[in-house]
């Protein structure tokens, strides 16, 4: 049941990636084309691709095998957490208000991974997050924006508010549910298992009389 658990897991959090390269590629473009600020599409492009890679990759495995260790589910999230950084590090650093969708993985892990995985994946974040406080590729602003500079960065904000909460709150939502079935299901194993030893010592209980009873009747004449 836990292999199971943890299938259903990976399959949300595949769901999960493929918002997330929709929003990315959506996000790009309108920075890139509407908002004017050149980006280095490339390169960006090219993380995305390795997303796409990932989550390809993690169908096959889901059909192919029946199990999902902790092992992989972290792997998963590190990766993640690696294309955020790089995506970061291309627009900004630390600067960029998409920052805190470090947050969102954090969250993820805490919800998916054993307590070490998930400790081992908030000291990486600390560390991508400290990384970009001082090195990464800043962006040329337009000079229609040069003014703007904190309004486009509370929009920023409130965007990636916006897209965090909408993506966590279901995806949590639905992780909960299948622990909850999980647990059920382990309950009731549970149950099954205390009938079968209380009828089992029933049922010795009985024989045991029988044959108590038998050796103390006399014998037939």
């Amino acid at each position: 049941m836990r292999d199971t658990t943890d299938r259903k897991n990976l399959f949300l959090l595949v769901q999960l990636r493929w918002l997330a390269v929709v929003g990315q590629i959506v996000t790009i473009l309108i920075v890139h084309l509407q908002m004017g600020i050149r980006l280095p599409l490339l390169p960006m492009a090219a993380v995305i691709l390795v997303l796409i890679a990932l989550n390809i990759a993690s169908l096959i495995q889901i059909r192919r095998s029946a199990t999902v260790s902790n092992t992989q589910l972290f792997l998963e999230l590190l990766i993640d957490v690696w294309a955020l950084t790089l995506q970061l590090y291309l627009s900004g650093g630390a600067s960029n208000p998409f920052i805190s969708l470090y947050l969102l993985q954090v969250a993820l892990g805490a919800v998916l991974l054993e307590a070490w995985s998930a400790w081992a994946l908030v000291l990486v974040a600390t560390a991508g997050f400290t990384w970009l406080t001082g090195t990464y590729q800043p962006l040329p602003l337009p000079h229609a924006h040069e003014g703007a500079l904190f309004s486009l960065h509370i929009q920023g904000m409130f965007i990636c508010f916006v897209l965090a909460a909408s993506l966590l709150v279901p995806f949590l939502t639905q992780i909960n549910r299948n622990l909850r079935a999980r647990d059920a299901y382990l309950a009731e194993l549970r149950q099954r298992s205390m009938k079968r030893r209380t009828s089992s010592a029933w049922a010795c209980w009985r024989r045991a009389r029988r044959t108590s009873w038998a050796r103390r009747s006399p014998p037939c004449r």
